[in-house]
C-alpha cells in the first residue's frame, strides 16, 4: 500500500472498512468447521437380554411387533411383543439355534395379512427349518423340515447360511423361501437352496465347490424373475477335482430355478475373489464386478472392476489402479426409480457411470479400517451409505450424492450390522440396528437448522465490519486526544519559556550587569553575563523537549542559583547532595528541579534577612528518583500576603505533569511539605518529586 498514490481510488477503497473486514472474514470462513451437520442423528441404545432382536410388521396395522429369540430352560424360544412391551405369545421350538444359521427373519409366503418368523436350527449336524404365524393362532406353523447335513467340527458350526429373499418360483401362488449355504473347511454344502412350503419340496443349485457369499436377489435382465448372485473368494480349501472348484473365484449367476443363466467366469488363482452387484439404467442391465488378488502368485489377473452384462458378456473393464485404489475396493448400488447409481468404497469413495468414468468423488474422514452399509434410515425410500471406522469409534453417513449427512461419535465393538424398521404407533419411525450384543435405534432427521449455518457468514463478516469501525473510531479518538495533549503541551512550553523569562528576572539581572560595568567590576560583570547567556541559551535550545538528562538539569538550575546569587550575595546559600546510585543520565521532566528552586528562592528566601538554605538532595529509589527541594524560607502562609507572583510558574508545572502522566503507564507525582520548628513557627518548606527513571 505504500506504493498507493495518497488519494487514488484504489487506496481509498483499500481503506474502507468494508473491504478490510473481508480479508479476516474470508480467512475464517476457508477454516471455519461447519456448526453443524444436515440431519440429526438420535442413538438410542437398547439393553436387552435376548440374543437376538427384531422388529416387523406382523400383522401390517402399521406398526411394529417386536422378536426376541433367546435360550430358555429346555428349549430355545421367540417371543413377540407389541409397542407397549406386551406379550402376544411365545414359540418353544426344537433344535439348537446357532448365530452361524440361525439368523431370525420374516417373510409372508402365502401373502396373507400375517408374516410368519422363520429360523434354522440344528441338532447335531442335521439343518431343519421352523416357520410360525406366531401372532395369529390359526396360522402356519411348520417345526424341524429337514433341509441338510451342515459341516460341524468339535461341536462347532462351521457351515454359514444366509437369507436370500422370496419368490413364488411355481406360480402356484405361494412364495419359495430361498437361501445359501457355505462351509468353511469341509467339502459340503455349497449350494444356493429354495423350500417350497406349501409342497414340502427342497431344491437346491448343482454341486460346487465354489465359496458363494453375501447373496442378492434382483431382476437384473427384466423378465419379472429373478436372479440370484453373491460374492465367490478362492479360499483353497477344496482339494478334490471337480468343476467349480474353490481355488479360483466363480462369477456365478442363479435364476429363480437355481440353474446356471450362463456358464460361471472363472477367475483363476488363490487368495482371488470377487464381489459382484447389479445394476439398472436407463439403456443397461448388467452386473458390476470388483476383482482383486489377494495372494503372491504374480501370474493372475491383477485387480479390476469389470461390467458384463446379463447374459455374462463382458462389456468393459478398468483396472482398479486407474481410478487411484491402493486397497481392495467394494462396490455399493444405490437402487433408484431411474437409474441406479454406482460407487466403488476402498481408500476413497467414487461414483462411476456404467461406462466406468468417474461421476463424482470424496476423501474418506479416516484412514483406519471400516465396515460399509447401505440402509434407507431417513425413509425417503434412497438408501444411504454407511461407514463404520471402528478403529475410530466413528459413524459417518452420505447420501447419494455422496454429501456427508452426518458424522459423530460411536463405539459400535462389532464389525457386522443388521438392520431392521421400527414405525410406533403416533407415526414414529426408527431404525433397530443389532451389532454382537449391542443394541441401538437410529433417527436420523433433517436439521432445519443446519441452513441457519449459512447466515453465519455475513453474521461474520458483519461483525469484522462493526469491530474494524470501532477500532477505527477509537483509534480516531486516542489520536485526537493525543493531538490535543500534544498542542497542550506546545502550548506549556511556549508559556514555560515565558515563565523562565520573567521580566523582572531578566531586568534584575541586566541592572545588576549594569552596575558592576558602571562599578567597573568588568570580570564580575563578563561572568555574570556569560551565566546569563548560558541560561538563555539552554532555555531556546530545550524548548522543544520534554525530557533531558538529570546532568543537564542540574547544571541549569546550578546556573540560575549562580546568577541570583550574584544578585543576593549571602543572602542565601545552596547545596546540591546527589546521592551513591545516581547516574546523571537519567532522564527527568525539564525545569523539574529549576521551577520549585526558583520558587524558593523568590517566596521563601528573599523575604529572609539573611542565613537561607536552598537544599536539592537526588537520591535512587529502585526505578525512581526521588527529588527533594528543602529550603528553611519563610513558608507559604507567610510568603502567600508578600510576594505579588500568581503562583504561574507552580500550576503550569502541574498541569505539565498530568499531561505527562495520562501520556505514559507510569505517574511523576510531587508533594509540598511545609516545616515548623520546636514551637510551631514557620521553618520552611519541603517539595518531593518523584520521577520513573525510565518512563514508557
Amino acid at each position: 500500500m505504500g506504493n498507493m498514490k495518497k488519494n487514488s481510488p484504489l487506496r481509498k477503497i483499500v481503506l474502507t472498512s468494508w473491504f478490510q473486514a473481508a480479508l479476516p472474514a474470508v480467512i475464517i470462513f476457508i477454516f471455519m468447521p461447519s456448526l453443524g451437520s444436515r440431519y440429526n442423528l438420535k442413538v438410542e441404545t437398547v439393553k436387552f437380554f435376548g440374543d437376538q432382536l427384531l422388529y416387523s410388521d406382523l400383522n401390517f396395522d402399521k406398526k411394529s411387533e417386536k422378536l426376541s429369540q433367546g435360550k430358555g430352560t429346555p428349549y430355545y424360544y421367540i417371543s413377540v411383543y407389541n409397542e407397549d412391551n406386551q406379550i402376544f405369545d411365545q414359540w418353544n421350538y426344537p433344535g439348537i439355534v446357532d448365530p452361524a444359521i440361525s439368523r431370525m427373519f420374516t417373510g409372508n409366503f402365502d401373502e396373507d395379512t400375517w408374516e410368519e418368523i422363520y429360523i434354522f436350527t440344528r441338532i447335531e449336524d442335521s439343518l431343519f427349518l421352523n416357520v410360525n404365524e406366531l401372532i395369529q393362532p390359526s396360522g402356519t406353523r411348520l417345526e424341524k423340515l429337514f433341509i441338510t447335513k451342515i459341516g460341524v467340527v468339535n461341536n462347532e458350526v462351521t457351515s454359514f447360511l444366509e437369507p436370500i429373499g422370496f419368490f413364488d418360483e411355481n406360480g402356484d401362488g405361494y412364495k419359495e423361501v430361498y437361501f445359501s449355504i457355505t462351509t468353511a473347511f469341509t467339502l459340503q454344502p455349497r449350494k444356493v437352496y429354495f423350500y417350497d412350503l406349501s409342497n414340502r419340496h427342497l431344491a437346491s443349485s448343482e454341486y460346487s465347490a465354489s465359496m458363494f457369499l453375501n447373496p442378492e436377489m434382483r431382476d437384473v435382465d427384466g423378465d419379472n424373475r429373478p436372479e440370484i448372485f453373491g460374492a465367490s473368494s478362492a479360499s483353497g480349501n477344496y482339494r478334490r477335482d471337480v468343476q467349480y472348484t474353490d481355488s479360483s473365484a466363480w462369477f456365478m449367476v442363479f435364476d429363480d430355478n437355481l440353474h446356471f443363466k450362463f456358464t460361471p467366469v472363472e477367475f483363476p488363482g488363490f487368495a482371488t475373489g470377487i464381489e459382484t452387484k447389479s445394476y439398472i439404467s436407463l439403456t443397461n442391465r448388467n452386473f458390476l464386478l470388483t476383482y482383486w488378488a489377494g495372494g503372491t502368485d504374480t501370474s493372475v489377473m491383477d485387480p479390476h472392476v469389470l461390467i458384463y452384462d446379463s447374459a455374462g458378456n463382458l462389456q468393459r473393464k478398468r483396472l482398479t489402479s486407474e481410478f487411484g485404489f491402493k486397497s481392495i475396493i467394494k462396490p455399493v448400488i444405490i437402487e433408484n426409480d431411474k437409474s441406479d447409481r454406482i460407487y466403488l468404497i476402498g481408500d476413497q469413495v467414487l461414483e462411476v457411470s456404467d461406462n466406468l468414468e468417474v461421476v463424482n468423488k470424496i476423501d474418506l474422514p479416516y484412514k483406519t479400517n471400516f465396515s460399509i452399509f447401505q440402509y434407507d434410515l431417513n425413509f425417503d425410500e434412497v438408501d444411504e451409505i454407511i461407514l463404520h471406522f471402528y478403529d475410530e469409534d466413528k459413524v459417518v453417513i452420505y447420501n447419494s450424492s455422496l454429501q456427508e449427512l452426518i458424522n459423530i461419535e460411536l463405539r459400535i465393538p462389532f464389525e457386522k450390522w443388521r438392520f431392521s424398521q421400527y414405525y410406533s404407533g403416533d407415526n414414529r419411525k426408527k431404525t433397530f440396528i443389532q451389532a454382537g450384543t449391542f443394541k441401538c435405534f437410529f433417527e436420523l432427521e433433517k436439521n432445519y437448522y443446519y441452513y441457519l449455518f449459512f447466515l453465519s457468514y455475513p453474521g461474520i463478516y458483519i461483525l469484522f465490519f462493526f469491530f474494524i469501525s470501532v477500532i477505527k473510531r477509537i483509534n480516531t479518538y486516542q489520536v485526537i486526544e493525543k493531538e490535543g495533549l500534544r498542542q497542550r503541551l506546545l502550548n506549556l512550553q511556549l508559556q514555560g519559556i515565558k515563565s523562565q523569562l520573567d521580566p523582572h528576572f531578566t531586568f534584575n539581572a541586566l541592572n545588576s550587569i549594569g552596575s558592576l560595568i558602571y562599578l567597573e567590576d568588568r570580570q564580575t560583570a563578563y561572568d555574570y553575563l556569560n551565566k546569563f547567556t548560558q541560561l538563555i541559551r539552554v532555555m531556546l535550545n530545550d524548548a522543544g523537549r520534554l525530557y533531558r538528562s538529570l546532568g543537564e538539569e542540574l547544571e541549569f538550575v546550578t546556573t540560575y542559583l549562580d546568577l541570583e546569587k550574584l544578585r543576593f550575595g549571602e543572602k542565601f546559600n545552596y547545596f546540591i547532595e546527589i546521592q551513591e546510585g545516581v547516574t546523571q543520565k537519567e532522564q527527568v521532566p525539564k525545569l523539574v528541579l529549576q521551577t520549585f528552586a526558583e520558587n524558593a528562592v523568590k517566596h521563601g528566601l528573599m523575604p529572609c534577612s539573611e542565613g537561607g538554605i536552598l537544599k536539592i538532595t537526588v537520591a535512587r529509589e529502585n526505578d525512581f528518583l526521588k527529588l527533594t527541594i528543602e529550603d528553611n524560607g519563610i513558608g507559604r502562609e507567610k510568603s502567600s500576603g508578600k510576594s505579588a507572583s500568581t503562583g504561574k510558574g507552580l500550576k503550569l508545572t502541574s498541569e505539565f505533569y498530568d499531561i505527562l502522566n495520562q501520556m505514559n503507564s507510569r505517574t511523576i507525582t510531587h508533594t509540598i511539605t511545609d516545616l515548623y520548628n520546636e514551637t510551631g513557627q514557620a521553618a520552611g518548606t519541603r517539595i518531593d518529586v518523584t520521577v520513573p527513571v525510565d518512563p514508557s
